[in-house]
């Protein structure tokens, strides 16, 4: 009763939850609920199993609320979530999990990217970073004075775990640090070319991203 109560909660309180997190409701063994956010969606769907490794999964077996930033998880989704499970006295009755993108974790968020070059890795500060491309399926940083560095994420990934105030995606093929353009350019179709500081790179912004981007920066 108490965990069909709590998704009737959430089903009725959507419209007023923030616009950013997704909730999941679990029986224990199987998710029942899942509401998906614009800002992160972990591929849920009602009936799938609670994976050994979720925090969902955690909190079941530990019958406790926790919250943490889970970077290394089987959705392969940087997240950070809170789980609570739902009892009634002894009896484990499920458990509700609120999912945020990682950004908007509590804890202190890493203020650098790993870069690796050919021998090393290199934490590569996010006011250094200009840009970052998506090309042949790995990911660049176009950092200003560190030259290009190989990250480990995808342009998915990085876009949900970078600060969205100071990184934007553009393109389907690049994030840009919005403090390190230096030049913004009209291109064809109302579309845009951004030179950006510090690189020789100059980064476009495909018509799919060129509404978002004007109202972002107030063109």
């Amino acid at each position: 009763m108490e965990l069909e109560a709590a998704v009737e909660t959430l089903h009725q309180l959507h419209p007023l939850l923030p616009r950013q997190v997704s909730f999941a409701v679990a029986d224990g063994d199987r998710f029942v609920y899942y509401q998906s956010s614009e800002f992160i969606d972990l591929g849920i769907r009602p009936g799938d199993p609670v994976r050994e490794g979720t925090l969902t999964w955690r909190a079941v077996r530990e019958r406790r609320a926790l919250a943490q930033l889970m970077e290394e998880n089987p959705f392969r989704v940087p997240y950070y979530a809170a789980s609570v499970p739902i009892t009634k006295g002894d009896e484990l009755q499920g458990c509700v999990t609120a999912i945020y993108p990682p950004h908007m974790a509590p804890t202190a968020q890493r203020p650098f990217l790993i870069g690796r070059a050919e021998d090393r890795w290199i934490p590569v500060p996010l006011h250094e970073i200009a840009a970052i491309e998506s090309h042949y399926g790995k990911t660049w940083l176009h950092t200003m004075g560190r030259g290009t560095l190989r990250n480990k994420y995808n342009l998915t990934q990085l876009e949900r775990m970078l600060p969205p105030d100071r990184f934007i995606r553009c393109h389907r093929a690049y994030i840009v640090n919005v403090e390190a353009i230096d030049e913004i350019h009209p291109d064809f179709h109302s579309t845009f070319l951004l030179v950006m500081k510090g690189t020789s790179l100059r980064v476009p912004v495909s018509q799919k991203y060129a509404s978002r981007f004007r109202a972002y920066l107030g063109i």
